[in-house]
């Protein structure tokens, strides 16, 4: 219960951010890849716009400890620094959160209707990382998880959930590279706890987008949501996710 209330906290320090998303409904061909710390303060930001920019991206955690995707990322950037971006779609690499996300509004935001945050948050950022105590920052002691996945696995999740940001810290901490299917809250009926909603009748998302996707694969819409290609398995709740990845990766 600590647990939650602490990355609850998390979320309310960053002020909404990371909390909703545009509606996007034709991804960029190829996937960006994000070299990324789930605790690091730098790449938090990162990480809210592209929840609100509903950008898809294949993260590779880079822990402290894990040498597993560093050296990967020393040699397409030159430098092992986090956060660091790599989009095939245009071939660009990118260190530095000011930098990524000009780059990300500038390239992926539909008729520029809006504009990248001019204010950071890294102080309240800071303040995340410190209520988290550092979760997602360090490798676990079984670095060798990562080498038993063949397939990135795949997260349903938006960046100002507590109860995602628990699962994306396990994965960090075992440096698991996943598909993180970035779905922030698109509408009115999308607030709120699956339970309580405020929508009348049965709740709808908006078509083509991936909490239609989700509602369309599994019956229900429920962050986090796990699947793991290398087993067939799917799972929600943050709770039985981390179990399962405890179980299967370490």
């Amino acid at each position: 219960m600590m647990t939650l209330l602490t990355s609850a906290l998390a979320s309310g320090v960053r002020g909404g951010k990371g909390l909703s998303a545009i509606v996007r409904l034709d991804q960029p061909a190829k996937l960006l890849e994000f070299y990324d710390i789930e605790g690091c303060p730098y790449c938090r930001p990162v990480r809210e716009a592209l929840t609100q920019l509903d950008l898809d991206v294949l993260i590779y955690p880079c822990p402290k400890g894990s040498n597993h995707y560093w050296d990967r990322l020393t040699a397409l950037g030159g430098k092992s620094q986090v956060p660091f971006l790599y989009d095939p779609n245009t071939s660009r690499y990118l260190y530095d959160a000011r930098q990524i996300i000009d780059y990300l509004f500038q390239t992926y935001m539909p008729e520029k209707t809006l504009r990248a945050p001019q204010n950071l948050g890294l102080r309240q950022s800071q303040l995340a990382t410190a209520l988290r105590l550092k979760a997602g920052l360090k490798a676990h002691q079984n670095s060798s998880a990562a080498k038993a996945v063949v397939q990135p696995l795949e997260l349903f999740s938006f960046e100002a959930s507590p109860f995602s940001r628990l699962v994306r810290e396990k994965l960090s901490e075992l440096s698991i590279a996943y598909v993180l299917r970035n779905s922030g809250k698109q509408q009115l009926a999308d607030q709120g706890l699956p339970w309580l909603r405020p929508n009348l009748g049965t709740y709808q998302p908006i078509a083509g987008t991936k909490r239609a996707e989700l509602l369309a694969r599994t019956g229900k819409v429920q962050f986090p949501y796990l699947y793991d290609p290398n087993t067939g398995t799917g799972l929600f709740e943050s709770k039985a996710i981390i179990r399962y990845l405890e179980q299967q990766y370490t």
